[in-house]
């Protein structure tokens, strides 16, 4: 029995992995940069973790968006100095980010920033 439960949770946490795949390659197309925060970028996540990913645009709205995965948060560049004025979410994101695609160049002026 208890071997058929782990084979369920790494058929799962596979199936997740690759769905988080795909987003982040979605992602990556739309994006100055794109990191991974939270437990996954601390190293300290489980199999079923979700994925907490920040995408750094230039333009657009600040927003958390939920996924299948994990959560997306959209930070614009031209409301950068707004946006760290009041959202803890950035500030943690921005502290554990790990860059996976795009211009890291980007990320450390986000960095000085903050």
């Amino acid at each position: 029995m208890f071997e058929r439960w782990l084979e369920v949770l790494r058929e799962v946490a596979r199936a997740r992995e690759e769905e988080a795949r795909r987003l982040i390659e979605e992602l990556c197309g739309r994006a100055l940069v794109v990191a991974l925060f939270g437990s996954r970028a601390r190293g300290d996540y489980t199999p079923l973790s979700d994925w907490d990913l920040l995408a750094v645009v230039e333009s657009g709205d600040y927003k958390v968006e939920h996924r299948g995965v994990g959560q997306v948060v959209w930070l614009p560049l031209e409301k950068l100095d707004e946006v760290l004025e009041w959202s803890m979410v950035v500030l943690d994101a921005v502290a554990d980010a790990k860059p996976i695609c795009g211009d890291r160049g980007k990320l450390e002026e986000v960095r000085k920033v903050e």
